[in-house]
């Protein structure tokens, strides 16, 4: 396997009490911010809005129909030659059956000399808002039991399942925090890219997890904290080199337009994230919760409780 790094030997776990202490300082402050009004904002799928089909006399330009309608998202909508675009607008103060109207007329207004030949327009309801907002969520907490459970079954232990779960919490409410710091809309791209991240964060501790359990196996004179440390030292140039591809792949899709900056935002911060939780937030986990059943069971109590 190609390595970027020969035999590294960080300490990463001796410092990984500075990092939790900075994990939920993070938290919290994201928390804080998305409590307050307009903390955290929801795109016209979430909120309820307005979405219209405008076909232009000639070819539309993009970053011109943003700037006469700042407040909605823009794309170019079926084939290029029908000369389409894309308008969705959230509720923001006005009846949404008025917003229609309200957008055809700024077109009109700013952007006269390519005038909309044809429209259609799309209400998306309050409570339509709601429903997909309770399906997301609901979404997102099942794909976190099943991961609960897989990992529980695969490890032979509540543990790894634990940690996982937490670090995967640690994920979503750091990249929430981080979208809400950057103002962006939580729209289905960006519940698509925090889904996508559930399983990408799992799949990276899984990785660790593996290597450490094989290393419980043949080391048994060594403490679980330095079996952890050398998993994670061992399967070093393997995170840096996936992650490190996937990140810089999702960051050239950040230069791709309005409407992938939301999923490739939420996608880098999440990657970056993610391999800081498994370090840092899941195996951590590992180690205080066997500490404590060790206490609990006694003498030799350690081996059993990773196991």
């Amino acid at each position: 396997m190609l390595e970027i790094l020969k035999n590294p030997n960080f300490d990463f776990l001796g410092k990984a009490r500075y990092f939790v202490a900075f994990s939920l300082l993070l938290i919290i402050a994201g928390v804080v911010a998305m409590s307050r009004p307009g903390g955290i904002t929801f795109g016209v799928e979430f909120s309820g809005g307005t979405q219209v089909i405008a076909r232009f006399q000639k070819t539309p330009e993009v970053d011109r129909i943003r700037a006469a309608i700042p407040d909605a998202v823009i794309q170019n909508y079926d084939a290029p030659a029908k000369n389409q675009v894309l308008i969705r607008r959230a509720v923001e103060g006005e009846a949404v059956d008025k917003q229609a109207p309200a957008i055809l007329a700024a077109l009109s207004e700013k952007y006269g000399d390519n005038p909309v030949v044809e429209s259609s327009a799309e209400v998306v309801g309050p409570v339509v808002g709601a429903e997909l907002r309770r399906k997301a969520i609901q979404l997102t907490v099942l794909g976190l039991l099943f991961q609960l459970i897989y990992i529980g079954v695969r490890f032979k232990g509540a543990v790894w399942g634990a940690a996982a779960t937490v670090a995967v919490f640690h994920d979503v409410l750091v990249t929430l925090a981080f979208l809400t710091f950057f103002k962006f809309e939580i729209t289905l791209n960006v519940i698509a890219a925090l889904l996508t991240l559930v399983g990408y964060s799992v799949n990276d501790t899984i990785v660790i997890f593996d290597r450490a359990r094989e290393n419980l196996r043949h080391k048994r004179k060594d403490s679980l904290r330095k079996i952890i440390n050398d998993s994670v030292n061992q399967t070093l140039s393997r995170t840096l080199i996936s992650n490190g591809t996937t990140f810089l792949a999702v960051l050239g899709l950040m230069f791709g337009g309005e409407v992938l900056r939301g999923f490739a935002f939420t996608m880098a911060v999440g990657i970056v994230v993610g391999t800081y939780s498994t370090i840092y937030i899941a195996s951590p986990f590992v180690i205080w919760w066997t500490d404590l059943m060790s206490k609990r069971q006694g003498p030799g109590g350690t081996a059993k409780a990773a196991l």
